[in-house]
């Protein structure tokens, strides 16, 4: 990649990391993208209104499309970029530089997606593989993500999962109000919630066990009845993730929460509801893909290592697995690069060209 637009890259990032936008509201993010799009590349542009797509079309028989997303973290302050979603997406307008004038023998889609924080994003962008024609046998995906406190640019393959399934479970529990100088006049949900809050991650060791994998069910919230003395408490909620390394795992740990809910408000009379939301299936790679991942690097001689064990948290990528093979990967961002979703993170400037170069190169190779 040439001096110049590697600074643009480096421009470009600065420009999105300070239109960052929350899950669901990144018109200006998307704005951008488009006038990037038509200023730099000779790529086709498809607007979806919520997300988009740049088409790099040989009329080849195979298709590669390589994902990205641009949403940014909610914080008190606003959305802030805190993820890497700024750079991500910068790397795949990187590539759209590179791909210009250029003949791989195949098909290429840059995908541009929205909402990955609260997983809607992906699942959404599934209407790209009919919208397109692409099938298991005629397209494949991949993505990646940046993973600070590894070395930069080192690539970073896993076998299997490469990020853990997981949701968030909202549990409502309803009993029936009373004077609280007569709780026996009432139904209270207070040792159902108790119960759960213990019960729940006890059923998660289990499923690990079963499996032969990491699952966990965290508790993030409780609350129960009101601040007002005189009345006993008769509504209850009871907020918990679920997460696991394996799809018949986080399955059963589902299957099982909800029986312990059922079991729990049968035995104190309670009425209950189960919510589910940010649902994230777990992302799996394909094996073909990541042999030939592994080849390229080796072939190009760049530096990678693949991982021991997934990363916990979850990613919405495992939806496309779900059409067409898959596969993800990290790139480092280098040791002194403050970890993920805290407040001190920066995307790396040097970071967004050199992710480019790979995703150009793993488009050939795949």
């Amino acid at each position: 990649m040439d001096q110049n637009t590697e600074r643009t890259l480096i421009e470009a990032r600065h420009a999105l990391c300070a239109c960052a936008e929350r899950s669901g509201e990144e018109r200006r993010t998307q704005a951008f993208i488009r006038a990037f799009i038509r200023a730099h590349t000779d790529l086709t542009l498809v607007d979806r209104g919520s997300w988009l797509y740049a088409k790099h079309d040989e009329g080849a028989p195979q298709t590669v499309v390589v994902r990205a997303d641009h949403d940014a973290v909610p914080t008190a302050d606003g959305a802030r970029h805190l993820c890497g979603h700024d750079g991500h997406t910068v790397s795949l307008l990187g590539l759209g530089c590179l791909l210009k004038g250029k003949t791989l023998g195949k098909n290429v889609i840059l995908l541009f997606q929205h909402a990955e924080e609260t997983g809607f994003g992906a699942p959404e962008c599934c209407e790209l593989f009919a919208l397109e024609g692409l099938t298991a046998e005629n397209a494949r995906i991949i993505g990646c993500h940046n993973i600070p406190g590894e070395p930069l640019g080192t690539v970073l393959l896993r076998r299997g999962t490469f990020a853990c399934a997981s949701c968030g479970v909202e549990i409502c529990l309803r009993g029936r109000p009373t004077h609280a100088a007569y709780p026996e006049n009432g139904v209270n949900p207070t040792a159902a919630a108790a119960r759960l809050a213990l019960e729940l991650p006890s059923l998660a060791a289990e499923a690990g066990r079963k499996y032969g994998c990491m699952a966990l069910a965290t508790i993030v919230g409780m609350r129960i009845g009101e601040r007002a003395f005189g009345v006993a408490a008769s509504d209850g909620r009871l907020w918990v993730t679920l997460r696991a390394e394996k799809a018949e795992a986080f399955d059963e740990l589902n299957r099982r929460t909800d029986e312990a809910v059922r079991a729990a408000a049968e035995a104190e009379g309670l009425a209950y509801s189960i919510n589910r939301q940010d649902v994230f299936p777990a992302t799996e790679n394909d094996e073909t893909l990541l042999s030939r991942l592994e080849r390229c690097c080796a072939r190009e001689k760049l530096p990678y290592r693949y991982l021991d064990v997934p990363f916990r948290w979850s990613e919405d990528f495992g939806w496309y697995g779900k059409y067409v093979p898959a596969c993800f990967f990290g790139v480092g961002s280098g040791p002194e690069t403050a970890p993920l979703h805290t407040e001190h993170y920066v995307y790396p400037d040097e970071l967004a060209p050199i992710t480019a170069e790979l995703f150009f190169r793993f488009a050939a190779a795949v």
